[in-house]
């Protein structure tokens, strides 16, 4: 029997160890909203369902839930919709928000009824967060399996390893409060710069001036369909309008659904890659 104990014993001594994956900061539940998302999270102390919204530039909480948390809104921000429409709303400021066991804070958030922008049978929500609640931090959505993953620097090296990033723009608007995220998309006169939009539900947008050079028609008013390529390996399939707006194009859930979206709000870098698990219906 000792013949054979010293050399298992020996062997196991030299198997190489299986490193474990650095654990994230955080793992969040996303959970699907009119096809979109939300997040559950507690805000000024009273929790509520909020959108996620990676193009919204600055979170929102809506009046009522402002009187709820007893805060009183002031002054006024201004800015403007992908449309070009300017929208003014008041302000609240240093919010705590807590997801999960996540605490973060919102130095400042704008005081607006989203729910006015959705059918009256829609569920209610509190309020959208976007990317301005991460600023300098780096984050993954894995859209398909519904999580908004906050990385810590080891977490994120082990995420994107070797791979390059793609090119990216990250946009602050609001006097520097705002902050949305726009992938380069090349074409074969340069690149355009289309927001990646988890708030939009159903459409590819790509502005009349870069239709032709995408396929699409800029004189027609309904749906295209568009297939094009994002990056290597990756296309943006689906309907598509090429109305007149202020930004290059906006990619929403059609791209994004069976996507993973790493997003390193630090030093402005971004990778996507496909999901291996199918996008929720």
């Amino acid at each position: 029997m000792r013949r054979w104990i010293a050399p298992l014993l020996l062997a196991c001594a030299l198997a190489p160890v299986q490193a474990q994956a650095p654990a994230p900061e955080a793992v969040l539940a996303l959970e699907p909203y009119r096809k979109t998302i939300a997040l559950r999270a507690t805000v000024g102390g009273r929790a509520g369902l909020f959108l996620f919204d990676t193009a919204g530039g600055l979170s929102l909480i809506s009046p009522a839930f402002a009187e709820k948390i007893g805060r009183k809104p002031w002054g006024r921000l201004t800015g403007h919709q992908m449309m070009g429409q300017r929208l003014d709303t008041p302000r609240c400021d240093d919010l705590e928000v807590k997801v999960g066991r996540l605490q973060l804070k919102a130095p400042v958030v704008g005081v607006l009824d989203i729910m006015t922008l959705f059918p009256k049978d829609a569920a209610p929500v509190e309020g959208s967060l976007a990317l301005d609640l991460f600023d300098g931090k780096a984050i993954t959505l894995d859209f398909a399996t519904g999580r908004l993953i906050v990385e810590t620097p080891a977490s994120l090296e082990a995420r994107v390893g070797k791979r390059s990033p793609i090119p990216l723009r990250l946009s602050r608007e609001l006097q520097g409060r705002a902050l949305s995220a726009h992938v380069g998309v090349p074409t074969s006169k340069g690149l355009v710069w289309m927001e990646l939009d988890s708030g939009n539900g159903g459409t590819i947008l790509v502005s009349k001036p870069y239709a032709a050079l995408f396929g699409l028609d800029s004189d027609k008013e309904g749906p295209q369909q568009a297939s094009f390529e994002v990056a290597p390996g990756l296309r943006a399939t689906g309907p598509a309008f090429a109305p007149d707006m202020i930004l290059d194009g906006n990619l929403g859930m059609p791209f994004l659904k069976d996507k993973i979206v790493t997003l390193d709000l630090a030093s402005g870098r971004l990778w996507i890659v496909p999901s291996p698990a199918p996008p929720p219906h």
